[in-house]
């Protein structure tokens, strides 16, 4: 009798226990999803605001010129109205790129840990959805190491992850990830783990992401002068040279500091990583600090973004992509005829923001004299204050570049609200891309990627791509093509085959900085 009680109570448990697990399920709850903490604290909560002010940090930063495949990236992890635009100067760089993984190492701050700590739940819930994780990996590298563990523990209330994976949402799009979160890491121990997470991978096409802050609570002047010597070491790819610096600059007694890097171990082991891949070069992206932001100067904490890559070392390449498809030849400037182009994009700006008519310029150099079709790009310390171009070689280089300066400082409807003020103008770089003329293309096969701009127009829509980004991006000429149809002219991605009109061009580009 006994047993047949014991029995028919084991049937009701598990009776009950298939009842609570079907209404899991029917009411779309699992265990096995990491939930998020941070959500209407560190970025909003609200799906739509969340992705409208992602896609505004992204809007405002500038792609860079990455001559090679990018391998990793250094991110920050703090409140997105301080670090966001920060953080969106990275993933601006590899937005619509293909990986097969995203590994992220994070900073561990609520849980002491010797190592790497990993999550290996299914996926990882954020308020745009869910970010399948790679669990297959995951149990490969912790399989490699002592070092490396799971312990979901450190990740639940962790926000060194999280305030990534809206952005990698956004950027690349149902690529997994891989969440790792370290504590304090010596040299040795960083390599143990950067090799085990390299032989791990094997062969896929991973994206390696270093969360972490700069600086933490000196002043405005001593976190600018700290942070900028450790960006200035990252990018010289010297993991060790990093944790000297480290270790002579919290010797220095800075009032205040609390450290350079609260991430100090994640960024040495993505660099030994890098430098184990070949992806020797770095690219330093824009750099601020709370203060810039709240205005606060007596503690504040630093934000940097950088960029690891391959270097494309043929040289053929490269002179074949400088030599663009004989539709213009570039103009040989001399440096007083950039200086002179220079001084009046800028004269002309500081006249209309103070209301003023635009001066008269005395103009007799024959290369500032031909026509060309012009855009001109203002950036404030890497993020984007302006853009406006105009395709028809119909005037004098000189007039148009005056033109288009004008209109990029005060007729981006971009920064309506947030408008570019003589004051600021300070700190302002100017950059000019001068325009071979359009070409009507038949067909993308005609295009080029990383020699031709390309310019769509349906209708009234259009949109354009300058020359730069098709390799930026790591697009082939059809993604080219959609991106721009569907992310700048507003029109379905298979327009082109929808009786869209297609051109080609190619660009000249001067920087005012290269020429001060």
């Amino acid at each position: 009798m006994g047993g047949i009680k014991n029995c028919t109570f084991l049937k009701f448990l598990v009776f009950i226990c298939t009842l609570n697990m079907m209404s899991s399920v029917a009411f779309g709850q699992t265990n096995d999803i990491r939930r998020p903490a941070k959500a209407g604290q560190f970025y909003p909560s609200d799906p739509e605001v969340l992705s409208n002010t992602i896609k505004r940090y992204l809007d405002n930063s500038e792609i860079v010129n990455i001559e090679g495949p990018i391998t990793g990236l250094l991110e920050p992890h703090a409140g997105y109205e301080f670090c966001g635009q920060v953080a969106a100067s990275g993933y601006r760089q590899i937005e619509g790129s293909s990986y097969d993984v995203v590994v992220i190492m994070g900073t561990c701050h609520y849980k002491g840990i010797t190592g790497g700590a990993l999550g290996d739940w299914d996926a990882y819930d954020t308020p745009l959805g869910s970010l399948k994780v790679d669990k297959k990996l995951v149990n490969e590298i912790v399989s490699m190491s002592s070092l490396l563990f799971v312990d979901r523990s450190a990740h639940l209330y962790e926000h060194s992850i999280e305030v990534q994976l809206p952005f990698i949402q956004t950027v690349l799009p149902g690529v997994p990830i891989v969440p790792i979160v370290m504590g304090r890491l010596s040299y040795g121990q960083a390599k143990e783990i950067a090799k085990a997470i390299i032989k791990s991978v094997k062969s896929k096409k991973v994206l390696f992401i270093a969360s972490s802050d700069m600086s933490h609570y000196p002043s405005y002047r001593d976190a600018y002068e700290v942070d900028l010597k450790t960006l200035d070491q990252i990018k010289k790819g010297d993991p060790k040279g990093l944790l000297r610096l480290n270790n002579d600059v919290m010797r220095r007694g800075i009032r205040n500091l609390d450290c350079t890097l609260c991430g100090l171990g994640t960024v040495v082991t993505l660099m030994i990583i890098s430098k184990e891949i070949g992806a020797d070069k770095v690219h330093i992206l824009p750099y601020m600090n709370s203060g810039d932001i709240t205005g606060e100067r007596n503690r504040v904490v630093g934000y940097g973004s950088a960029v690891f890559y391959k270097e494309v070392r043929d040289k053929r390449e490269k002179t074949k992509r400088s030599e663009g498809d004989g539709m213009s030849e570039q103009i040989k400037f001399s440096n007083l005829e950039k200086k002179k182009l220079f001084q009046i994009a800028r004269k002309s700006i500081m006249a209309a923001l103070k209301k003023r008519a635009i001066p008269h310029f005395d103009v007799l150099e024959e290369n500032l004299l031909l026509k060309r079709g012009v855009f001109v790009t203002l950036m404030n310390h890497g993020r984007l204050r302006g853009c406006i171009g105009h395709f028809g070689a119909d005037m004098p280089l000189w007039k148009i570049v005056s033109q288009m300066a004008v209109a990029a400082a005060t007729q981006d409807y971009r920064f309506t609200y947030n408008p570019v003020t003589s004051k600021e103008m300070d700190e302002i770089d100017v950059k000019i891309s001068i325009l071979s003329p359009l070409k009507r293309i038949k067909s993308i096969d005609e295009i080029k990627t990383g020699i031709h701009g390309i310019w769509i127009k349906q209708g009234v829509r259009s949109g354009t791509y300058l020359p730069e980004v098709a390799t930026e991006m790591g697009w082939n000429r059809r993604e080219f093509v959609e991106h721009c149809a569907k992310e700048k002219a507003g029109l379905a991605a298979d327009a082109w085959k929808k009786g869209a009109e297609m051109y080609i061009y190619t660009s000249q580009i001067l920087s005012e900085k290269d020429v001060k």
